[in-house]
């Protein structure tokens, strides 16, 4: 019975986070083809730049700036692809931005304003494979287990 509840949160769980990592990479992805459309050109300001320095210090990222309508809004976003800034990006990018809800924008460097979550990281979908497949084999051993039970 124990098994049974390790095996199937960890079946759910990793299924479900192998899934909604990758239905949040297809919405980000949907969510910047659109804002290329639709959204407001604005020119932000790259303010500052972290990580990315070797090895354990996180995603190169730099944060950008910008306002509109009078009010200004600053987050963080990926350098660059996977493999980082091979340079320091300019003072200014370009950023369209989504007139219904400014602090949405998909930057010239292809990221939106939810490129910095744990969901766009490359390893989530097969760890949480790996948690799933490791739930289904307990769940086999618990059926197993019961059929020999009942022999």
């Amino acid at each position: 019975m124990r098994v049974l509840l390790i095996a199937l949160p960890m079946l759910l769980g990793g299924l479900g986070l192998a899934i909604g990592a990758g239905v949040y990479r297809w919405h980000v992805s949907s969510e910047a083809a659109r804002l290329r459309a639709d959204g407001v050109p604005v020119t932000a300001y790259v303010s500052d730049r972290a990580g990315g320095h070797g090895r354990g210090s996180g995603i190169d990222r730099i944060e950008v700036s910008y306002l509109y309508e009078s009010r200004s809004y600053s987050t963080w976003i990926p350098c660059a692809g996977g493999t980082g800034c091979h340079r320091t990006p300019g003072p200014t990018m370009d950023v369209w931005v989504d007139p219904a809800a400014p602090d949405r924008f998909v930057a010239a460097n292809g990221h939106t304003n939810g490129s910095m979550s744990f969901l766009m990281n490359w390893t989530i979908p097969p760890v949480g494979l790996a948690f799933a497949a490791l739930g289904v084999v307990l769940l086999v051993l618990v059926v197993r287990t019961r059929d020999e039970q009942w022999r």
